[in-house]
């Protein structure tokens, strides 16, 4: 088959486009043949970029008939497309006979700060397409609430192999001023105000004076580019960033933070390898990529039960309900006083490796993964369905399978640009 992604995509610095990217990598290893219109034109993009959103309407119909695609996926949430979300929805409305499927990355997200037009804009983007994909259970239901759960199936977000280490984290604790002794407590990803910073500097000023000491908070990573209107929702990001800088310093705890910035694709890993653990201290959460790069890397988390984190963390020692700083500081306290770096440390837990993972991480059980090895104090992650990618991509194969189908599909897309 012929898999046209719509979808951000790499060199844009985007958490669904690195998504894509390893999702279509893996399908073309398959046999199938791939291209991507890409959601903005960028000079570096990579050969099966065919074309790309705002970059032209007829360069790109060309280029989509040229392609001639049997089915078309498109990697949706309103971020990532910005004010070219509605022309997204009007090109999978329109008649014709491509089948589509989407993948609804942050549905419950948008709809709930989007309101009236978010779940306008869904309903309408659902209209063009055969079948939608949600990464949870949670998601499910807010298709469900949208009348849109018919079509609909879940998916798990997949735990995929981490890209190549081209630092250290010895380089690393070098580069931002990090002792070798450090405990290192890793907020990955975009900075966004719905991801809790402001909680867990209130849990670590809660943390005994003993226990802080050795502490360092390392928020890796940059608040997300948005374009056109969508740039009000940057700037309030923003203003969280510098909120958590202020709070840190009324609770002084301030010097135990470190803003690193956006982080390059070489420094994951090493990052990964220097945390103690990873926190996801959200307030709300579709699902979370970082909890999937976690448990690729071995690395125990400590999370909200926020939105699909419940589904993930199911059955967790280090689960806290979102919102509740003292309920995070705790469970901090306990991974820690546990942890490989504290004295007379009990084994916990430990998950088996994922599908193409270093030796040394743990991932959630693939039946066609290695023999499991295991990493220090790694809490598997409690999941109904599978996260390994070979069952991921077996499954979203089938998908299209049961789209391009003779007869399967209703009127949907058409290989028009919008």
């Amino acid at each position: 088959m012929r898999i046209l992604y719509v979808s951000p995509y790499p060199p844009a610095r985007d958490g669904i486009g690195t998504y894509t990217h390893v999702l279509a990598q893996a399908v073309r290893e398959r046999g199938h043949e791939i291209a991507v219109v890409a959601a903005r034109p960028h000079p570096d993009a990579p050969e099966e970029v065919v074309g790309a959103l705002g970059g032209g309407r007829a360069p790109l119909r060309e280029a989509v008939d040229r392609f001639r695609p049997d089915v078309v996926h498109v990697q949706f949430a309103v971020p990532a497309f910005g004010t070219r979300a509605p022309a997204v929805a009007r090109w999978l409305a329109a008649p014709g006979g491509v089948p589509a499927v989407a993948t609804l990355h942050e549905v419950t997200r948008d709809t709930a700060l989007l309101r009236g037009p978010g779940r306008a804009l869904y309903r309408h983007l659902a209209r063009g397409c055969d079948r939608l994909v949600v990464h949870t259970r949670p998601a499910l239901a807010t298709l469900g609430a949208l009348g849109l759960d018919g079509r609909a199936t879940v998916i798990p977000h997949f735990s995929a192999p981490p890209p190549p280490a081209t630092t250290t984290a010895a380089e690393l604790r070098a580069r931002f001023g990090l002792g070798d002794d450090d405990r290192l407590l890793l907020a990955f990803g975009h900075i966004h105000v719905s991801k809790g910073l402001d909680d867990l500097v209130r849990a670590v000023a809660m943390l005994p004076p003993a226990t802080r000491a050795g502490v360092r908070v390392v928020v890796a990573g940059a608040v997300r580019r948005r374009h056109g209107p969508f740039r009000a929702f940057e700037a309030r990001d923003h203003l969280h960033e510098a909120t958590v800088r202020r709070l840190a310093g009324r609770h002084g705890v301030r010097d135990l933070l470190v803003f690193t910035g956006y982080v390059p694709d070489g420094a994951v890993a090493a990052w990964f390898d220097a945390a103690e653990a990873v926190v996801l201290p959200y307030r709300d959460a579709e699902q979370s990529g970082v909890a999937n790069l976690a448990r690729a890397f071995g690395v125990p988390v400590i999370a909200t039960t926020a939105g699909g984190l419940a589904e993930l963390f199911e059955g967790s020692p280090w689960a806290v309900p979102p919102g509740a700083p003292d309920r995070l500081a705790a469970a901090i306290a306990d991974l820690l006083a546990s942890g490989p770096h504290a004295e007379d440390s009990a084994p916990a837990a430990t998950a088996p490796r994922a599908e193409g993972s270093p030796p040394a991480a743990t991932a959630p059980h693939a039946e066609d993964s290695p023999p499991a090895a295991t990493a220090p104090h790694a809490v598997r992650a409690t999941r109904a369905e599978d996260t390994g990618l070979a069952t991921v991509v077996t499954r979203t194969i089938a998908l299209y399978e049961s789209v391009h189908a003779p007869l399967a599909h209703t009127p949907g897309n058409r290989p028009d640009a919008p």
